[in-house]
């Protein structure tokens, strides 16, 4: 098994196919998101739709399809399920309450990265699969990557007040969009490729 294989050998083949499709849901939510004017969260750009549905595979989705060692399989329902409440506390203020505020996702952004470092640092202690390594560390540099995001986000928009909780592809957001292509970019590059190294590896699992 190749390096790249090992980087997404805690997924089999058919996992590994669900999360690659998984990714056809950004241009998706891209165009249903624009599709009609005064959707709730405003327009949004096809880099930071695709950067959304990204972060919901990585953070939620691929910890819980996440097999092999048993340890490592604690600490990514732990990641998911931390993420999963977030989600649903999220939407309920967004959509229904419309009291979201960005400190509260800035608070859980923290809350998970220090879940995720001292999971990395336990699994480091125990000399866990390469897999795990590469989901805490890839989930660790995304949630760095997202309190970027916001910081650009609240210097950019009207924010949550206005009920914007997204940045749009106007030609006033291009900046904003190119360097959220660059930060995004490379990493979910890698995430596909150590997809794409699971089905070259029929789907073995190493724990």
């Amino acid at each position: 098994m190749n390096e790249f294989q090992q980087l997404g050998a805690g997924w089999t083949t058919g996992e590994a196919v669900a999360l690659l499709t998984f990714q056809l849901l950004g241009p998706l939510f891209w165009w249903w998101q624009n599709r009609k004017p005064g959707r709730v969260g405003g327009p949004i750009s096809l880099v930071k739709a695709q950067w959304f549905v990204f972060a919901v595979s990585l953070w939620v989705v691929a910890p819980l399809l996440a097999s092999g060692n048993t340890e490592a399989r604690m600490i990514c329902l732990i990641l998911a399920v931390s993420m999963s409440l977030r989600g649903v506390v999220e939407l309920y203020l967004c959509l229904v309450t419309r009291r979201w505020k960005v400190r509260y996702g800035l608070f859980h952004d923290a809350f998970h990265l220090a879940l995720a470092l001292g999971g990395l640092a336990w699994l480091a202690r125990l000399g866990e699969p390469t897999w795990a390594f590469f989901l805490l560390t890839i989930t660790i540099t995304t949630l760095i990557t997202e309190i970027i995001f916001v910081r650009w986000f609240r210097n950019s928009t009207a924010g949550p007040e206005e009920a914007v909780y997204f940045v749009s592809g106007s030609p006033e957001h291009r900046d904003v969009n190119h360097r959220t292509a660059w930060l995004f970019l490379p990493q979910f590059s890698l995430f596909l490729v150590s997809l794409l190294g699971v089905l070259l590896g029929r789907g073995v699992v190493v724990s």
